[in-house]
């Protein structure tokens, strides 16, 4: 069997390193053009990638310290989300163990290369012709590859047909991003009821009156990314606001903005049982809760479990059962749109800036999420909110709240606590319960 992964990206190396690691009977080739550069998205992350990261380079976290700048992320501070409360905390469960890092995408994916065994192919990719058992790839040098399977990670789609969604309802397209040197102090200090609780690094989203801004601090340097609406706001705005923002925080910039304009989307089918479509050329949500690196995780282990084990007791390639793709393509569709829903309803509420921009996020949300083609996912979507509202405040007495959770096994809140509950995307129970009294969704 002949595999192919497409893209020097993150999605790139992570695929092609997962499957150097748990497939490497196949003849695998590693095709990417090292002149187009990766806009580096994803330098957030969820705790399972550590799992995943351990079992590819079983490096220690003082090793990744050294090599990538890696910080651990605990969560994710809100500031100024709603109407009700300054700050907020959307923790990673279980609480206090749950954590996930803060990466270089650029030092991961050198990381990464060390551990990918594969062809290696510098070039263009002209074309993908796939007839569903097979993907011949048309190559920039004139040459042309057919494979078993290609995971096409090439980034976003040059152009967008009737097999691509819009995710109407999440109101930003553009960020801007400026990095600074490393700061010692990561840092944050927050309130929850009467206690003061101090994180060890967690990735801020201040909302502002153009959008939001996220801060990733790494061991050298910090990046900032003012996300907006091109639409809405101009970069002159944008980049004045910047500038009011790091004067607030005494931070000093002198270097270059990088602008990236970015569509929040789906591909209806990512898969046709020859051609897989992963990261950004599957889809692409903006960076608010993280979701880019585990829907590629989510992506990779389900070919690796659905698709590549077949292949391995193959001799022979077979077409996939037509049956089967239809749900593996449905599924990968509603867990986007799950996303996307839970990252949209951030702006149901608005912020505490009266502006352009949240006036049109806020009734923008509840507008567009009625335009949803899958009505009963939007049925789920508001169930799941029901039961949220009928779970314990985590905002006003959150450490008494876990507490006494921990004392009862048997109640249902335990269970969502230590996440074996049902996902809803990417989140459990109290992720919807915690975000929802942060932002003043639920009274």
């Amino acid at each position: 069997m002949k595999i192919a992964v497409i893209g020097g990206g993150t999605a790139g190396y992570i695929a092609a390193s997962h499957i150097s690691k748990h497939f490497p009977q196949f003849d695998l080739y590693h095709i990417y053009d090292s002149t187009i550069p990766s806009i580096g998205v994803g330098e957030g992350t969820t705790p399972y990638f550590l799992t995943w990261l351990d079992k590819i380079t079983n490096l220690s976290y003082e090793q990744l310290e050294k090599r990538c700048h890696i910080t651990r992320k605990f969560g994710i501070s809100f500031e100024n989300w709603g109407v009700e409360h300054e700050k907020f905390f959307h923790h990673f469960y279980p609480v206090g163990q749950g954590y996930a890092y803060h990466i270089s995408a650029v030092e991961i994916v050198n990381l990464l290369k060390e551990h990918v065994c594969a062809t290696e192919i510098d070039s263009n990719v002209i074309d993908l012709q796939s007839n569903g058992i097979s993907v011949k790839i048309i190559l920039a040098n004139n040459t042309n590859l057919e494979v078993d399977l290609a995971i096409d990670a090439r980034g976003f789609p040059q152009s967008f047909d009737e097999n691509y969604i819009k995710l109407s309802w999440i109101p930003t397209n553009r960020a801007l991003i400026r990095q600074v040197p490393g700061i010692d102090d990561h840092t944050i200090d927050l309130k929850i009821g009467s206690h003061a609780v101090k994180y060890q690094t967690a990735t801020r989203s201040i909302a502002r009156p153009h959008g939001w801004i996220f801060t990733i601090p790494l061991t050298n340097r910090t990046s900032y990314g003012y996300i907006y609406n091109r639409d809405i706001s101009s970069v002159s705005e944008i980049e004045t606001d910047f500038d009011k923002f790091f004067q607030a925080e005494g931070i000093t910039y002198n270097g270059q903005a990088k602008q990236v304009n970015f569509p929040n989307f789906t591909v209806r089918n990512c898969f046709d049982g020859a051609l897989f479509k992963i990261g950004n050329s599957a889809s692409f949500l903006e960076p608010l809760e993280a979701t880019a690196i585990g829907c590629i995780l989510k992506q990779v282990e389900a070919i690796s479990h659905w698709v590549l084990r077949s292949f391995a007791k193959l001799e022979k390639r077979e077409r996939l059962d037509e049956s089967q793709l239809i749900i593996f393509n449905q599924y990968f569709l509603n867990y986007v749109y799950k996303m996307s829903l839970f990252v949209g309803w951030h702006y149901a509420m608005g912020s505490r800036f009266n502006t352009k921009f949240w006036e049109f996020a806020e009734a923008n949300f509840y507008q567009e999420i009625e335009n949803l083609e899958n009505k009963t996912l939007l049925e789920k979507f508001y169930s799941v909110l029901e039961l949220a509202q009928r779970s314990p405040h985590p905002i006003d007495n959150f450490l008494e709240f876990s507490s006494t959770v921990a004392e009862t096994e048997t109640n249902i809140v335990t269970a969502l606590i230590k996440g074996v509950a049902k996902l809803y995307g990417q989140w459990t129970q109290p992720s919807f319960t915690e975000v929802g009294y942060g932002i003043g969704y639920f009274s």
